[in-house]
């Protein structure tokens, strides 16, 4: 079976698809991709899944026997750490053990180059030909560098957020770590900031506690749970390796990314002066548009995958780059998504406006409109995927739950733009075998017709 990289690397079943051998063969890759542009250094960490700590350590040692300077994580390691660290540091790119969000029979790598953003797609392709080629670079002698990365990471967090504000209101957070890398990160930091944190889900389990390691509302629902049990002004959470954010309002209510995103780039604006352009996914909501033109900031529309958010981040001044999965960077930090940073910006907005997110978004909606969201995961048979394309090919639909269609683009997938200021995106998965559809609407009667319609268009009416 041919390893191809997906949005974010590239990740497999464990035992089947993503063997010990394999990984040989993708790190041996990577090292033949970094000395052929003249670097001879790497980061290399890796999260909580099952033999991350021990595939880092063995792929450092295969890095150093290379003639590479291989900087080891001391501990499991948050994503976004590890690109700030290959930053900080100067090193040639980053690799990293991890399936993100994905079911805990997953793992995989994730490589990024010495920028510590996401490796675009020439880069990933180029990997993926030296693998063909079994590509293996000279012996050298190089050497491993054990390494705490984390705690040069916090000691820039204030370059961000405000500390003060901690101080000066009682802020009662839950956060729950999905069994991840954060555990013991975020919710020691909030504390010495002065909040008072309940962690869930903290301690080390590669089957994340028998639950999907994705911090969307399902995934959610013990974080909502204990924030209405306790009272507390707002739940927090991460996936794994702690690149996504999860919230919960104070009344236990899931704040959606598409929601976050407008009401945090409405606050950088607004009390923060952060300026430059806010990019966005295809996939993400339009409130954050309607946000940015009101302030007059550029709004840029990128394809799916924080690597193309992040050369975005590389190529000009950007106040806020942002994706409906629960990835979000700022101007100024790693153009990788960061969770941590995201969860820390929303517990800054609740003690600076002293409100809750709940409160804050209804407000954000009486300026702006509310708009509804909702992501259809389709397993991804023959039948299906036929339908699916048939369905969305250039006007092949006229209609989708009595809306009428008014457009097409091709941006990422085939988004049709409906009668009213809807829409509906179909895409297919670059990490798993699975059709996404990602549906806008200005009611929930409107979305809830969306997703009727959508379904019609399956085998069968979308019976299953």
């Amino acid at each position: 079976m041919r390893i191809q990289f997906g949005t974010s690397g590239w990740r497999g079943i464990i035992a089947r698809d993503f063997t010990w051998d394999r990984v040989d063969s993708v790190v041996d890759a990577i090292a033949s991709h970094l000395g052929s542009l003249g670097f001879d250094s790497v980061a290399v960490g890796g999260d909580t899944r099952f033999q991350s700590p021990e595939l880092a350590e063995m792929a450092a040692r295969r890095f150093a026997g290379y003639g590479f300077r291989a900087v080891l994580s001391d501990r499991p390691v948050p994503t976004p750490v590890l690109s700030h660290a290959v930053r900080r540091l100067a090193l040639g790119g980053v690799v990293n053990f991890t399936a993100s969000h994905n079911p805990f029979m997953y793992n995989g790598i994730k490589f990024s180059p010495a920028s510590g953003g996401p490796a675009g797609g020439d880069v990933t392709s180029a990997i993926e030909k030296l693998i063909e080629e079994q590509s293996r670079p000279a012996a050298g002698r190089g050497g491993v560098e054990v390494a705490d990365l984390i705690t040069p990471y916090v000691s820039e967090l204030p370059r961000f957020i405000d500390v003060d504000c901690f101080r000066d209101y009682p802020l009662r957070a839950v956060f729950d770590p999905f069994n991840g890398t954060s555990s013991g990160l975020l919710d020691r930091v909030l504390r010495g900031w002065g909040a008072s944190v309940r962690t869930i889900h903290e301690k080390r389990d590669p089957l994340f506690d028998g639950r999907h390691p994705e911090p969307n509302e399902k995934g959610l629902e013990d974080l909502s749970s204990e924030v209405v049990r306790s009272g507390a002004s707002i739940g927090l959470a991460n996936d794994g390796d702690a690149d996504r954010f999860g919230l919960v309002d104070e009344s236990g209510s899931y704040v959606s990314p598409h929601d976050f995103l407008a009401l945090l780039l409405d606050y950088l604006v607004s009390e923060k002066g952060v300026r430059g352009a806010a990019v966005r996914s295809v996939s993400t909501g339009s409130l954050m548009d309607r946000v940015a033109s009101s302030a007059g900031l550029e709004l840029v529309e990128t394809r799916v995958g924080f690597k193309y958010l992040g050369a975005c981040m590389l190529e000009r001044q950007v106040s806020l780059a942002g994706e409906e999965s629960g990835g979000l960077s700022v101007g100024g930090h790693v153009p990788e998504k960061d969770g941590i940073l995201a969860c820390l910006y929303a517990a800054e907005m609740v003690c600076r406006r002293k409100a809750g997110l709940g409160l804050q978004l209804r407000a954000l909606w009486e300026r702006y409109g509310r708009l509804f969201h909702r992501r259809l995961d389709l397993a991804l048979d023959d039948p299906t995927r036929a339908a699916l394309e048939a369905a969305f090919a250039e006007g092949a639909t006229k209609s989708i739950g009595g809306i009428p269609v008014v457009g097409r683009d091709s941006v990422d997938g085939s988004r049709l733009h409906l009668e009213g200021g809807g829409w509906v995106l179909m895409r297919m998965s670059g990490t798993e075998p699975l059709a996404r559809v990602y549906l806008e609407a200005s009611s929930a009667a409107a979305l809830d017709a969306l997703e009727a319609g959508v379904g019609s268009l399956l085998p069968g009416g979308g019976r299953r």
